[in-house]
């Protein structure tokens, strides 16, 4: 058990005295009485808000404490007297033993946002002298920091709060507001839902059953987050991989090369990378990079190893290779229109693809919608050839006959015969845009190699026209133009090695995580889950039979595995049943987790606390059933707490028969303790 209420305080400072009310409380089952309207209720928010747990009801900073402890109280003689301060003490213990007295202010010239904490007994044993700390709650960072109140009490209850998903950012911490209304049922909003009211304005992803999980503590939540983690990681993996891959692509297509074989996504295989390069145009094929550069050096070197001729010596040369030149140049001129031609045919085919792709989705919809609805009405829709069968419209005044229509498909075949159309054009579309991007990488390269052409046409033009017993300028620059693609492409070269050894760096993790992520069990619960799951479904339904549910029989009830929630075969709980029959599932199932905590290792703090169990007008003999299954906490060393206004005449009978504390309060719970 690892909380334990041992004493609740409350003071009230008026100008005729202090008013207050001292409550102890024992192992086993607590029940406080009083009646309506005259401050039970007041007690367990005070219990509440003493902890900094008012988030738990509400959003919004405000003190959940009626005007007899804000404003002004009500006393037993008719008397109605003002406030002047007023302040809420808990004692509590955890598992070890270790005995707290946390104080808050109500109305006190305190921020009530601050809260003390005495390390003893300073209520039940009256120790005084005891060391105290401040801490601060409902403020940012109150369950994250040292400081922080809810962080304090996480490790003072010995809990370690799991990481959650949300939705408005990443991660954070399960708060404490969303796990203690499953065993802390209050008045006001805790007995509107099964298992309970957990606030949900935190935006935690399904903090329901993030809220059971820990508290059942269940391996079902590491293993999601484990999987959620790996993914992620995997994720942002693979976009490395694609950036690098992309970015170069771009340094090949700069140097009018194209990557070879290396994929695209992550790939486990090291042979995959293992077979990937580079190719480049080499005239009208596309040659490996390392023969393009053992082809450039040859030429480097026979460039090198002759001397520089004069124009007038170079005179013929220079005028064949510029008509050859420009016969390429016209050659190259003429592909790359062609191409451009082609790219701007395909490109209107595939827009034509992606628009009748989009138009058979449409249709597969709304055939689907016909086949749901035939299936959920029970009745086959009759198709003839005068209606449509999507809209119903009548088909008339069409060029082609009525009567040439004799037989129409039925909804199921018409719906996979549009799905065949759709994966043909799909597969066609796939197709044309390989073939697209294949276009592209030509054109680039058609571009790259006009570049260099006509580059070398200027040189040569420029050459005919100078002194004859110049230098030739076009061998200078054939050597020189040599020299910078071999060192282009071996800084290609360079960047693609460079590549590969981050590509296999990060092959090296993609095939660890996914080895990970392999080895989790695609069980989505442990053994240990589905036991603890199976106990609280048992325990569910001998209780709920106990309590006298009669809806359904009890033993159609279940446990979802999905929410958590009671569900009868597969399908939750809701409307069908009565209000008095889930009042008794609720009992059930917050009893269910209490006696479950003694079973089986759990987060649960061993105690539970109901204000007014009593909601609807039920039998007596179900809350008499109640009060005696709550009573069997003690000799599990747990806690029960019921405050309640059920007649005390009943309630006295009852509880003299167990073996339980009781506390009962004739008028209002504050009275009159002494004079100024």
């Amino acid at each position: 058990m690892s909380l334990r209420f041992k004493q609740l305080r409350l003071r009230a400072v008026t100008a005729d005295g202090i008013y207050g009310v001292d409550i102890p409380f024992k192992s086993g089952l607590n029940v406080l009485w009083a009646d309506n309207t005259r401050g039970k209720s007041m007690c367990m928010q005070g219990m509440l808000y003493s902890l900094g747990l008012e988030k738990m009801l509400s959003p919004k900073r405000e003190i959940p404490l009626p005007h007899a402890m804000t404003r002004y109280l009500n006393t037993d003689d008719n008397r109605k007297i003002d406030i002047i301060e007023s302040r809420v003490s808990l004692e509590i213990q955890n598992v070890v033993g270790q005995t707290i007295t946390v104080n808050r202010g109500v109305k006190a010239d305190t921020d009530p946002r601050l809260i003390t904490v005495e390390f003893g007994a300073a209520l039940s044993e009256g120790t005084s002298n005891l060391k105290q700390q401040h801490f601060f709650v409902s403020d940012a960072g109150a369950a994250q920091r040292e400081d922080g109140f809810h962080f304090f009490l996480e490790n003072f209850l010995g809990w370690h709060l799991p990481q959650v998903r949300r939705y408005d950012a990443p991660e954070s911490k399960l708060y404490l507001e969303t796990v203690f209304p499953l065993f802390w049922v209050e008045q006001k909003f805790g007995w509107s839902a099964i298992p309970a009211a957990i606030p949900t304005y935190m935006r935690i992803r399904e903090v329901h059953k993030r809220s059971v999980e820990f508290l059942m503590a269940l391996d079902v939540h590491n293993f999601e987050l484990q999987r959620e983690r790996l993914s992620e990681q995997l994720n942002v993996l693979a976009q490395r991989w694609s950036e690098t891959h992309s970015e170069l692509g771009r340094a090949a297509a700069r140097a009018g090369a194209r990557l070879r074989a290396l994929s695209e996504i992550p790939v486990a295989d090291p042979e995959a990378l293992a077979a990937s390069g580079i190719e480049i145009a080499n005239d009208e094929q596309w040659i490996p990079l390392e023969e393009k550069l053992t082809g450039l050096r040859k030429t480097l070197n026979k460039l090198t190893t002759q001397s520089i001729p004069t124009v007038e010596d170079n005179s013929e040369e220079t005028a064949r290779r510029l008509g050859e030149l420009l016969s390429q140049a016209d050659t190259l001129n003429n592909t790359k229109l062609e191409l451009h031609n082609i790219h701007q045919i395909k490109f209107a085919d595939i827009s034509s693809l992606q628009r009748r792709i989009a138009t058979l989705s449409e249709d597969l919809a709304k055939n689907q919608d016909v086949q749901r609805l035939q299936r959920y009405s029970g009745v086959a829709a009759t198709l003839t050839p005068q209606r449509c069968p999507t809209c119903d419209q009548a088909l008339h005044d069409t060029l082609l006959s009525q009567n040439a229509i004799t037989a129409v498909m039925p909804i199921a075949d018409n719906i996979e015969y549009i799905r065949s159309q759709k994966k043909m054009f799909e597969d066609i579309l796939r197709r044309e845009k390989l073939g697209e991007k294949k276009r592209l990488e030509t054109l680039a390269t058609i571009s790259n190699a006009l570049k260099d052409v006509y580059a070398e046409i200027r040189t040569l033009r420029a050459e005919l026209v100078a002194p004859s017993s110049n230098p030739s300028a076009a061998s200078i620059q054939e050597r020189i133009k040599t020299e910078a693609k071999i060192r282009e492409l071996e800084n290609l070269q360079s960047a693609f090695d460079e590549t590969m050894s981050r590509l296999r760096d990060l092959q090296s993790d993609y095939r660890r995580l996914k080895d990970e992520l392999n080895r989790l069990t695609n069980e989505k619960f442990s053994a240990d889950d589905k036991d603890k799951l199976k106990l609280l479904t048992n325990t569910i339904i001998d209780q709920a039979s106990d309590f006298g549910f009669k809806t359904f029989p009890p033993e159609e009830l279940s446990v979802s595995e999905d929410s958590y929630r009671p569900e009868k075969e597969g399908f939750e709980i809701g409307f069908e049943t009565s209000a008095s029959d889930s009042i008794r599932l609720k009992w059930a199932y917050q009893l269910g987790l209490l006696e479950l905590s003694s079973l089986r290792k759990t987060n649960h703090p061993g105690t539970l606390i109901f204000d007014e169990p009593r909601q609807q007008s039920l039998v007596e003999i179900s809350f008499e059933r109640l009060l005696k299954r709550a009573a069997q906490a003690k000799a599990r060393g747990q806690q029960v707490i019921f405050s309640t206004s059920e007649d005390r005449k009943n309630l006295n009978r009852i509880t003299q028969q167990l073996d339980c504390s009781r506390t009962f309060v004739e008028g209002y719970i504050l009275k009159k303790i002494q004079d100024y």
